[in-house]
């Protein structure tokens, strides 16, 4: 089944809803994040499964916890309130990078270029293509974060800002921000789905 779009989810069946009952318990079982969160069973397992390889969290040895209880890890590492993206495997999660690079140096260059926003996004391990930077600007032009001028710049308009997390263009071609928790915009083609 595929994952809703994150609009339509309700925050509780989020890999966010689980880092944020692992921050609160500390030490934990996969049933215990379950009872705080909508998400089936596999997929909170293999959230901490890749946590636990990451190093975000370990398991408890049997020895420590009561006869018969179920398998408990504690955190480890806490990161803060971003819950971190990894696979099961523990490597990170790098898709979405570029657009978060985006989103911050549309901040810091405030009128920009596509060519300059790919340039002033890239990082090691993250290349930033101009034809991904076009089609990022657009849609933010259509939700009303940027300016778009005659000689094909952009600017980001100041009231636009509404957090460090950066707007997500979902496959529905739905603008969402999860600052905000709103759709800000949604394409023709959208609304006939």
């Amino acid at each position: 089944m595929p994952l809703k779009p994150m609009h339509k989810r309700n925050g509780f069946d989020t890999r966010q809803a689980v880092w944020n009952a692992i921050r609160a318990k500390e030490v934990f079982s996969v049933q215990d994040l379950r009872e705080e969160t909508v998400m089936k069973p596999d997929s909170v397992r293999e959230y901490v499964i890749g946590l636990e390889n990451a190093g975000y969290v370990e398991r408890v040895p049997a020895k420590e916890l009561r006869q018969g209880a179920a398998p408990c890890w504690r955190l480890v590492r806490d990161v803060g309130v971003d819950a971190p993206r990894v696979r099961k495997d523990g490597s990170p999660v790098t898709q979405g990078k570029g657009r978060e690079n985006m989103w911050k140096a549309m901040r810091v260059l405030k009128t920009f270029t596509v060519r300059d926003l790919a340039i002033h996004a890239r990082t090691p391990g993250c290349e930033v293509k101009e034809s991904t930077a076009e089609e990022y600007a657009r849609h933010l032009f259509f939700a009303g974060y940027l300016q778009r001028h005659g000689d094909g710049s952009y600017t980001m308009l100041p009231s636009a800002y509404t957090g460090p997390k950066a707007p997500m263009i979902q496959r529905t071609k739905v603008v969402w921000d999860p600052n905000t928790n709103q759709v800000r915009w949604r394409s023709e083609v959208a609304h006939d789905q």
